[in-house]
């Protein structure tokens, strides 16, 4: 349940951010905050990371809901387990980012994003809190990877986990 309400938050957190800077930033507007590090802005993204295929919206929206649909499922078919909590908070966080994200693209078109870091070799990428999530979930998942094996069969049964 606890993973559950992890990814609601995430969603909630990075909806409701978007639509606060959607109302409160405008387009070309810049905020920098932290001394500098972090520059708030609004812009949108109708392509996945970087921009890529912006020209082709629907083919974003397929693959990003079936990309979606992949991970939810990975994410239930763990749920029940009492190990693997690393993997579960991974997933969580790319649910929680990758849903809002699959809201934007779906109800806007376009995913907002609005801040990025001011340093030199990623300051032109814009990011949003969903996009960090999913990041940071990610990597969670490719740890637990790293660190958890599992003895299967040829039937696909877990004969061992360590």
């Amino acid at each position: 349940m606890v993973y559950i309400l992890i990814a609601l938050a995430v969603f909630l957190l990075d909806s409701n951010m978007k639509n606060y800077i959607e109302q409160k930033i405008r387009i070309g507007e810049k905020k920098d905050i932290l001394k500098g590090k972090i520059t708030v802005k609004r812009e949108y993204n109708s392509g996945f990371c970087l921009n890529v295929l912006d020209d082709k919206t629907e083919i974003v929206k397929k693959v990003s809901a079936i990309v979606f649909a992949i991970v939810t499922l990975a994410f239930i078919l763990i749920l029940p387990s009492k190990r693997m909590r690393l993997q579960k908070l991974g997933l969580a966080l790319c649910i929680g980012g990758g849903a809002s994200n699959l809201k934007d693209r779906f109800e806007r078109g376009k995913v907002v994003d609005y801040f990025s870091f001011n340093i030199k070799s990623i300051k032109h990428i814009v990011f949003n809190l969903a996009d960090i999530f999913i990041i940071v979930g990610s990597f969670l998942m490719l740890l637990s990877n790293l660190f958890h094996r599992k003895i299967i069969n040829e039937s696909g049964q877990i004969l061992k986990e360590e």
